[in-house]
């Protein structure tokens, strides 16, 4: 039960989306104060250097020897040029989203720039977070360019009632450059004499040979033949879409058929005979016995000791896994999804968005959150920051585009060139932008012209890449959004357990009973949610003009 204080703070909250829905903002830009116009609207430093301080709440870095807490370059760079301090209020990637839903729900002590756990309606209906819009438009105006010239994001973006109540980082121009989707060590394929796998039934074939075949040549039998990222999900992720099927990854486990009807991939009779499949594979130790448990980092460290034959990640972790085992003839390659024929296999585009960041009603200066958010994510000098780190160090400029130095290329310490980045604050987890055109597009390809035959990779794979509906994007209305909560965690609940049942072969595959028990728990329910919500988009979409965030 709520105290009195968190009660009294939800009612002030409600109050504050009563403003919102009404057109105005809880906190309103004070008509009476103005930016300067340098710099677009606003002069640098925002501040004088030393009075002006910005908490920021975010996943800690992903390159974890180094902190935000340590003062890295990027971010020592940016406290130079806007003047203002940031007080890091950051946790391992593992501990953010629980820990930062609990402070959430305590609704006090909230950092000024929050990474939202779910859903920006969620915490904006308690008047958690601020709608920007009336911020944007009279203090960034280099996110308000952005918005303009990109409407796509802004209709993301923009809740049914009209308002923004976050930034997300911008995606679509890594979809191409950094794919996601099947790794396999090309050099254990070679040195078996086996080609690359391009169906469902090879790829069985191919894992089998790493089991039984000692391609790491240790004469022992200790090769783990797929190791998944993200547990089940990883498994459902690369391996449904060899049958047409999305059921995890970007999608969720929900898409639309070619007449625009929200479906959910597990309710597809291709489903058990997927699951079907899975349970065999783990039967025959392919899959990794502790695929459910094991983190990214135990991973990597069984890849660095030559025992994982496959997984699933992005593109540039190839670089980063032949790095780790540190061989000459190890090669890890991005392999063509598997499928039948050409015609069906795909990989899932990412974009165009990913992860929610808002400006907390606990922020005492929010024209100085969204100056700073302004200049880190859409301002070309501060964007730049983020993702090529400092000139002179880890970029150099020639003809005007930034070009990345033996710092990144050739990394003194050996390390591949997203942690080099990463280890300097750039390649952040604040919001940032990677779009298709323009001078925010340059870092996805400037990655590429480091390493040519992940280039060519890359490039192999493009025919492949598929759009998903933005199903998962699309925002909510209050109602939605607390009908679709019960109902989404129940259901999702129950597709993890039982799946991973079936898969560790301690429950028997009784499909009919899986996708009733599915029926009960309102699968029906949740899918008339998104219908109507995909509806919105659609009518949305067609009611105003579009620039294209997915094509290369």
């Amino acid at each position: 039960m709520l105290t009195n204080r968190i009660a009294i703070r939800r009612i002030a909250g409600l109050a504050l989306l009563v403003l919102a829905l009404s057109g105005c903002d809880g906190k309103q830009p004070d008509a009476s104060v103005g930016g300067g116009e340098q710099d677009g609207g606003y002069t640098l430093p925002l501040v004088k250097e030393g009075t002006g301080t910005l908490t920021v709440g975010v996943t800690d870095n992903f390159y974890t020897p180094k902190s935000y807490t340590q003062q890295l370059p990027v971010w020592q760079e940016v406290e130079k040029r806007t003047g203002v301090s940031i007080k890091w209020d950051v946790k391992p990637t593992e501990q953010y989203n629980p820990l930062m839903r609990i402070r959430l729900a305590a609704g006090t002590g909230l950092p000024d720039i929050v990474q939202l756990p779910d859903s920006p309606v969620t915490y904006a209906k308690d008047g958690l977070i601020l709608p920007l819009n009336s911020w944007i438009d009279r203090y960034a105006p280099n996110i308000k360019a952005f918005l303009e010239r990109y409407p796509d994001i802004r209709r993301l973006l923009t809740a049914p009632d009209g308002n923004i109540y976050a930034l997300a980082s911008v995606v679509s121009g890594a979809d191409y450059t950094d794919p996601s989707g099947l790794l396999i060590r090309k050099d254990w394929l070679d040195k078996l004499g086996l080609p690359e796998p391009t169906t469902l039934d090879e790829w069985h074939a191919v894992l089998k040979a790493f089991k039984e075949r000692d391609p790491n040549g240790n004469g022992i039998a200790d090769e783990i033949p797929f190791s998944p990222r993200y547990s089940w999900g990883g498994l459902a992720e690369v391996f449904g879409h060899a049958m047409g099927l999305h059921l995890a990854g970007y999608c969720r486990g929900f898409d639309v058929d070619e007449l625009g009807r929200v479906r959910y991939g597990w309710l597809d009779p291709r489903a058990e005979e997927f699951v079907v499949r899975l349970r065999r594979m783990f039967e025959e130790g392919l899959i990794d016995a502790e695929f459910m448990t094991k983190k990214s980092e135990k991973i990597l460290s069984d890849i660095s000791l030559g025992l994982v034959g496959a997984t699933n990640h992005f593109l540039n972790a190839t670089a980063r896994f032949n790095a780790a085992v540190g061989t000459p003839d190890v090669n890890w390659i991005l392999a063509l999804p598997p499928g039948e024929s050409d015609d069906v296999r795909f990989y899932e585009k990412a974009g165009p968005i990913a992860t929610y960041y808002g400006i907390s009603n606990d922020a005492e200066d929010p024209r100085l959150a969204i100056q700073w958010l302004d200049y880190i994510y859409a301002n070309e000098e501060g964007a730049r920051l983020l993702a090529f780190g400092v000139e002179g160090l880890s970029y150099r400029m020639e003809d005007g585009k930034p070009v990345f130095t033996s710092f990144v290329a050739d990394h003194p310490d050996g390390l591949d060139p997203i942690n080099a980045l990463r280890s300097i604050g750039a390649f952040p987890t604040l919001p940032w932008i990677r779009s298709t055109d323009g001078p925010l597009s340059l870092q996805p390809k400037a990655l590429l012209k480091l390493n040519p035959a992940m280039e060519e990779q890359a490039r192999r794979v493009e025919p492949y890449m598929v759009d998903v509906p933005p199903l998962r994007f699309l925002l909510e209305t209050k109602e939605e959004d607390e009908a679709a909560a019960k109902l989404s965690h129940d259901i999702n609940n129950f597709v993890e357990e039982s799946i991973l049942k079936f898969i560790y072969g301690t429950e028997p595959i009784d499909w009919p009973a899986f996708t009733s028990r599915l029926k009960e728990l309102g699968i029906d329910k949740l899918l008339a949610i998104k219908q109507k919500q995909y509806d919105r988009y659609r009518r949305a979409n067609a009611s105003a003009p579009s620039a294209s965030v997915s094509s290369p």
